[in-house]
């Protein structure tokens, strides 16, 4: 649908384009610099067409809480998203997403969280094994590698590291594919990222044929039976459809809140100490859930990284009617908004010093998250919020505790990370870490 959005400042950007490379390029810094520019609400060109940014901690809960369902997701990202991941929890709005997010909620209850963490020590320690061998080594590709290995496990009762190998490189295309130009030619990035969801969906398919014959343990073989309270269940497609998103989504956002959790501690090893005296005893054989998530510390630590680089920096929304924002400002039905998290995380007016890594500010003293509640948002809030924010920080603080009984680690004084922003955050050069391995008298 067409919008006029000609009383809203802004500009478009290169032809096609538009501003989707200087996003690229700058991250969140780019909408700083538009906000200094034109206000909270501005427009912009996307290779999709004309949206509106804005930005502000009432836009961001206005938005993501969506009271009197104002938005919807779906058509907000269906041109780009809705062939890489048809069918998505995150292509869904109003009832048809709350009852397929009731069945998938069954990965994520108690008990199976529970499970899950009895089954993790063996997956982690294949990673402390790589580290082992050398005493550099990159950490994003290698906490890629163990959340594939976890994920596969967990939801889909897949420990062959080389169907994993192709999982991987199957999967990576199709987050690129998220922040290209959709045109699907030889070649390009979008025409990979089809070219891996093509992949995937055919062999989970065969898989979930050898699920519903021969059932186990896993998330796979549950949904293929799961129902919600209306008694609906999935097809087959219609569960792979779901768990490709959801092997997505844990793949690139743990992969990165593992990896940016690593890079302020090597930072800051004072706080590295902090955690490590917390961790120290904890034996990852006998955990539990309310023992994990109840790591003072450690869940200030997490917070914090999380506040300074959240995974998913960006949301998107559409208007279902004219949104009146103020007398001046009205936001046509149809128009396709953009929202930064990031943004509110580092606003002075909330948080003290926001550049500065300081995880006593979520300490029970100062807890400066609740300054304003729609100041703190790494996992979103809402219908939309992440279903698997639990789970993400359960496998972030086991790994963090097998790392930290066993090593320390660093990154020379000046060295500072470099971030691709978007969709997903990701250091560019794979964040090089050195490991020593602590000689306990």
């Amino acid at each position: 649908m067409k919008v006029s959005l000609e009383h809203i400042p802004g500009n478009k950007g290169f032809p096609i384009v538009g501003e989707l490379p200087n996003i690229l390029k700058e991250g969140v810094k780019y909408f700083e610099n538009r906000k200094e520019k034109y206000g909270e609400v501005y427009k912009f060109r996307m290779p999709t067409g004309m949206v509106v940014g804005f930005l502000g901690e009432k836009a961001a809960i206005q938005l993501l809480k969506n009271h009197g369902n104002m938005f919807n997701i779906g058509n907000a990202t269906k041109e780009l998203l809705g062939p890489i991941y048809p069918n998505s929890i995150m292509l869904m709005d109003g009832e048809k997403h709350k009852k397929d997010r009731s069945i998938l909620m069954q990965a994520f209850k108690r008990e199976a969280l529970n499970e899950y963490i009895t089954k993790m020590p063996e997956i982690i320690e294949q990673t402390l094994e790589e580290i082992r061998l050398q005493n550099t080594i990159k950490v994003y590709p290698m906490f890629k590698t163990l959340v594939i290995r976890i994920v596969g496990k967990l939801f889909f009762g897949i420990d062959d590291e080389e169907f994993l190998i192709k999982v991987n490189k199957a999967i990576t295309p199709m987050g690129i594919a998220m922040v290209s130009v959709p045109v699907n030619i030889p070649g390009t990035a979008y025409h990979k990222g089809l070219k891996g969801r093509k992949y995937l969906s055919k062999a989970f398919l065969e898989l979930a044929v050898q699920k519903r014959a021969k059932p186990g343990t896993d998330f796979f073989s549950k949904l293929c039976s799961a129902t919600n309270e209306d008694g609906d269940t999935f097809t087959d497609q219609e569960i792979v459809d779901h768990l490709l998103f959801l092997y997505q989504g844990a793949y690139d956002t743990t992969s990165w809140a593992l990896s940016n959790l690593v890079y302020r501690l090597a930072k800051a090893p004072e706080w590295q100490e902090k955690m490590r005296e917390e961790l120290k005893n904890i034996d990852l054989t006998q955990i539990d859930l309310q023992t994990l998530l109840g790591l003072k510390v450690s869940t200030m630590i997490f917070y914090e990284a999380m506040r300074m680089a959240p995974s998913v920096p960006l949301t998107i929304r559409e208007v279902n009617e004219d949104w009146k924002i103020s007398d001046e400002i009205i936001i046509p039905k149809g128009t396709k908004i953009w929202v930064s998290m990031a943004m509110g995380m580092k606003d002075p007016k909330y948080w003290n010093k926001p550049e500065k890594f300081d995880p006593a500010r979520f300490s029970d003293k100062r807890q400066e998250h609740k300054k304003c509640p729609h100041s703190f948002l790494p996992f979103g809030a809402g219908p939309h919020q992440c279903i698997g924010r639990v789970f993400a920080e359960i496998i972030v603080k086991m790994m963090m505790t097998a790392l930290l009984q066993e090593f320390r680690f660093s990154v020379p004084n000046d060295y500072k990370i470099a971030i691709s922003e978007f969709p997903i955050m990701r250091p560019k050069d794979g964040l090089p870490v050195r490991f020593e391995k602590i000689a306990y008298q």
